[in-house]
């Protein structure tokens, strides 16, 4: 989620406001995608499957490449709202040595 302006002409309201709106995509990533696909994956490596009795080795690989895909991009979200957090501490931290 790109952001127009440089994090360091950002006010520290604005870099706390794009942060929550990270997590919330985050929160939605998961809701709306990662876990559809853990259900998927876990439905057909389940002894008693509702689908087919033996699913095929390439149903269960490409169940398996949706998951991975769906769990690398939410690790990619988490590290930009990591990288998000760590600016708001140092932003906070200079604001609290201009103060004082």
């Amino acid at each position: 989620m790109p952001i127009e302006r440089p994090q360091r002409r950002m006010t520290l309201r604005q870099l706390l406001t794009h942060a929550e709106k990270c997590a919330r995509d985050l929160v939605e990533h998961f809701q709306a995608t990662l876990l559809p696909h853990v259900s998927d994956f876990r439905d057909l490596s389940r002894p008693v499957r509702r689908r087919s009795q033996y699913p095929t080795l390439l149903a269960v690989g490409n169940a398996l490449k949706k998951l991975s895909k769906a769990g690398s991009e939410a690790q990619e979200m988490a590290e930009y709202l990591q990288e998000q957090m760590q600016d708001i501490r140092e932003h906070a931290q200079r604001e609290r040595v201009n103060r004082m």
